[in-house]
């Protein structure tokens, strides 16, 4: 009976295979037809997105795209993809600019990767001059002035040098191009680094940024999910092991090549596996299967396996066992020479000018209502003209920001209705 049972899995498992390996059709409209022969099911279909680059994405999807580059004051060689006007666009003259910022371990990818609902096409089409920008470390962000991506001095960063150095040379960048001020909208790690950029150039920001819309907004970690802490609680031994390992690299190329093809052997082609595939990040950023979308899951699902620093890791770690929004801590030697204190000093949010805009979602384990509500209340007056937003969802968690089935009517409508008030 035991060599049976053990046959029929062995047998099972080699056909899951070779279903596999022969089927083209990789998404269907419903999770049920992905049980059935997909190549002759008419509801399955081959979706090229999850391979393809971000301007080959947006030109599929029949959108004009251009590629620029943005040199940071330390040299890290930043691309940004530019959607000038949508479909419906008669004029083809581009509207206002928006820069839409990605958040921790993704890249602009995320912005154009479930088709007409991505966000990227629904501002184009809506008449802005969208700027997909991407941070360093990332797909379309490795190059260098004089630093391969290979050297260790490559990854000596966190997010407060993306804040100061990525975010000022993307906004600097649009803000030149066009000669009027942006809308800069940011997604988790987007509105940290937003924040830090914000606070450190007041003056500059105020002359270059229109308002910062934050969604997701992630400052403090108040209320983060108990999966989440722990591995932030344990990084400060995990830390310097993988700093030995990697080069400083969180995710290193060679690395997330095999880590994604042995995710895609896991997790693909059925829903069950997906979906399983699914449970480390909804521990992180909160249940939500139904509004899992069937026909971009199998584009999405592996969209978090992106290149970061230790370093960054490392900060996060930091703000979670400090409580406060502050820069790195180098220990207290270090401090003292780099800071002036032995502590690191906090962020001034005070000093911030520019008109900022909250989002947040009911079950989001990751930016939480109480961190959010924590950030609200350290910002000036002046800054929050309006009130905080609440998606009108109860199972609305962090990803869903981005790739959720509703997220159109639940939070896309609301941002373009509130955007037509701006400009």
């Amino acid at each position: 009976m035991k060599l049976l049972l053990v046959g029929g899995v062995v047998f099972l498992a080699i056909s899951l295979i070779l279903i596999k390996q022969s089927t083209k059709n990789n998404v269907c409209k419903t999770f049920e037809d992905y049980y059935t022969d997909r190549d002759r099911n008419e509801n399955c279909y081959h979706n090229p997105d999850d391979e393809l680059p971000v301007p080959e994405v947006i030109k599929r999807w029949g959108y004009p795209v251009e590629t620029h580059h943005a040199i940071t004051e330390d040299g890290y060689i930043l691309t940004l993809f530019r959607i000038p006007y949508g479909q419906n666009s008669s004029s083809k003259q581009p509207g206002h600019p928006v820069l839409v910022q990605h958040g921790y371990k993704s890249n602009s990818k995320c912005f154009v990767s479930t088709g007409k609902k991505s966000l990227g096409f629904i501002l184009a089409d809506q008449g802005y001059d969208v700027w997909l920008g991407n941070f360093r470390g990332t797909t379309y962000s490795r190059n260098h002035t004089h630093l391969s991506d290979r050297d260790e001095q490559f990854w000596n960063y966190s997010f407060h040098e993306i804040g100061v150095y990525d975010i000022a040379a993307q906004v600097d960048y649009v803000n030149r191009f066009r000669n009027q001020k942006i809308i800069y909208i940011g997604f988790s790690l987007g509105t940290t680094t937003a924040t830090i950029y914000s606070s450190t150039y007041p003056e500059i920001a105020e002359n270059k940024v229109k308002i910062f819309i934050k969604l997701a907004p992630f400052i403090f970690t108040n209320g983060m999910s108990l999966f989440t802490l722990v591995g932030l609680k344990l990084w400060p031994y995990v830390g310097p092991i993988a700093q030995a390992l990697t080069d400083g690299q969180y995710y290193t190329k060679s690395f997330s090549y095999t880590n994604e093809a042995l995710w895609k052997f896991l997790c693909y082609p059925y829903p069950f596996q997906m979906k399983m595939c699914q449970i480390l990040d909804m521990w992180s950023f909160g249940f939500n299967y139904e509004q899992i979308d069937p026909e971009t899951l199998p584009v999405t699902l592996l969209h978090l396996i992106e290149t970061s620093s230790v370093k960054t890791v490392t900060h996060l770690s930091q703000l979670m066992n400090s409580g406060r929004f502050q820069r790195f801590d180098y220990g207290t030697k270090e401090n003292l020479k780099l800071y002036g204190s032995a502590e690191p000093p906090q962020y001034d949010l005070s000093k911030m000018r520019v008109p900022t805009y909250l989002i947040r979602a009911n079950n989001d384990l990751t930016s939480t209502r109480e961190s959010i509500e924590r950030f609200n209340a350290s910002l000036p007056e002046h800054v929050k003209p309006h009130d905080i937003y609440v998606i009108n969802h109860e199972k609305f968690n962090h990803m869903d920001f981005v790739w959720a089935k509703d997220v159109v009517p639940l939070l896309y409508d609301h941002l373009i209705d509130f955007m037509s008030n701006l400009v």
